[in-house]
């Protein structure tokens, strides 16, 4: 992999500060224009007001009645961690809204468009702007990407990506390079690479680094912005079991026939160095008590906050599990929650954390259960009798949002009154008390209130 550095992205023109509509004065180390066929401006802007279409959908309890304000653009971010879908449907990052929009009517040119906004306010703090022209009147490949993504620390990221085409010019040969760049919410540039190619167009980004898993023969990870890539003997499928943030640890199992067991190893994703095993570590009291000289415990690992994790603990070969929360740096238990019920499958499992993390609900086996992770108590169970709950967010103005067989519901997130179902699309929150609803006409940013 052939990497460049750089400060500033080729054919991205940074402002010098708050500027009006979208150009800006380039950087001394930035190169406008040129011969690349991928151009782009950045800007800032304190006060570019967005249009407002019509807000034409039902009230959604927990959210005010008129939405802050709206955009036209119906299109957002996809995440960048993900396979590329071409789903567009991520608007909140941080304390902020991202909204995109492609147009390629021109006959000569297509623009990628992507506006950072103050969730507030609706106020542009950052604009981005590609336009590459068209070749003998057809499409060009995909020249730009606005992704949410996490920094190193676990903070919300914008990822932006940026294909730039440079043509053959005398002796020098035609080139392709990628350019990735993370941005904070409030629009501040956290780093920014380049890469040879347009490989890294797709290749997904996690915690502020590029990965490349291997199907056999390890992983590699890149940091956007400063630092050295790091190699590790991971392959993809042990990434698929990672939890905590930045690299993070993966979960081996260590099989036993005598006793029976399934214990699991926590290690650095990329040392490769064990950092705890569920061999060493005490079971919560009432897994302990089923624990026989020939028949010991099966444990699972799964994501919850930052470096604090899930640890799910069964005796070998029932389905009744209890779960924990432990550190994943030293699997130290934090708190003991409630047992479930599991089932063995994984589609309709579900997890909402309040913005405090002191509450969750979690949908793991047989029913959601609501807990408090400080205290371990148990706050509210699904019956037997009632459906599937799939909690998806829980914002903290007392409204579980979850789906119920599948469609949308606003239970009250202490009792799991049913509140409201029937909601066509699910809000999305941000940090600082809002909301985004996408509809057909555009999207609406509500202010979230207590119910």
């Amino acid at each position: 992999m052939n990497r460049i550095r750089t400060t500033v992205a080729l054919g991205l023109v940074l402002s010098a500060g708050l500027v009006t509509g979208c150009s800006g004065a380039a950087e001394p180390e930035a190169k406008p224009g040129g011969g690349e066929t991928g151009k782009a401006t950045e800007s800032a802007s304190a006060s570019a007001a967005p249009r407002n279409p019509v807000y034409q959908g039902k009230p959604v309890p927990g959210l005010a009645a008129k939405p802050a304000w709206s955009a036209e653009e119906g299109n957002c971010a996809s995440k960048a961690y993900e396979p590329d879908t071409g789903r567009l449907d991520v608007c909140t990052v941080g304390d902020a809204v991202i909204v995109t929009d492609s147009n390629d009517r021109q006959s000569d040119v297509s623009t990628f468009t992507a506006r950072l906004l103050d969730a507030k306010s609706g106020e542009l703090r950052k604009k981005f702007e590609f336009t590459v022209p068209k070749q003998d009147g057809s499409s060009p490949p995909t020249f730009a990407r606005a992704q949410v993504a996490e920094w190193r620390d676990g903070s919300p990221a914008l990822l932006i990506r940026n294909r730039v085409d440079t043509p053959a010019s005398g002796l020098k040969k035609a080139t392709t390079q990628t350019v990735l760049t993370m941005y904070a919410p409030s629009g501040e540039k956290l780093g920014s690479s380049s890469f040879d190619g347009d490989t890294h167009m797709i290749t997904p980004v996690r915690y502020g680094y590029l990965e490349e898993a291997g199907l056999s023969q390890g992983s590699t990870f890149t940091p956007i912005g400063d630092g050295e890539p790091q190699t590790s003997e991971t392959t993809h499928i042990d990434l698929e079991r990672r939890v905590g943030s930045g690299t993070g640890y993966f979960s081996q199992e260590d099989i036993s026939f005598q006793p029976s067991a399934r214990w699991i190893t926590a290690k650095d994703v990329v040392t490769g160095r064990k950092a705890w095993s569920t061999k060493d570590l005490a079971p919560p009291a009432a897994i302990a008590k089923l624990v026989t000289a020939d028949k010991a415990t099966t444990a699972r690992l799964m994501p919850f906050q930052g470096d604090k994790v899930l640890l799910g603990w069964s005796s070998y070969g029932d389905s009744e599990e209890v779960m924990t929360l432990v550190d994943v740096k030293s699997g130290r238990r934090l708190a003991e929650g409630p047992a479930i019920e599991t089932n063995g499958t994984i589609e309709d499992d579900g997890l909402a954390i309040s913005p405090d993390g002191k509450t969750a609900v979690v949908q793991y086996g047989e029913g959601a259960v609501a807990w408090n992770t400080e205290t371990g108590k148990e706050l509210w169970r699904q019956a037997e009798d009632e459906v599937t709950i799939r909690p998806n967010a829980l914002p903290g103005n007392g409204v579980l949002y979850a789906y119920l067989d599948g469609t949308g519901a606003a239970l009250g997130a202490d009792d799991k009154k049913l509140l409201a179902s029937g909601i066509e699309e699910m809000p999305q929150f941000t940090t600082n008390g809002y909301a985004t609803i996408r509809t057909s006409e555009g999207l609406f940013v509500f202010a979230v209130q207590p119910v």
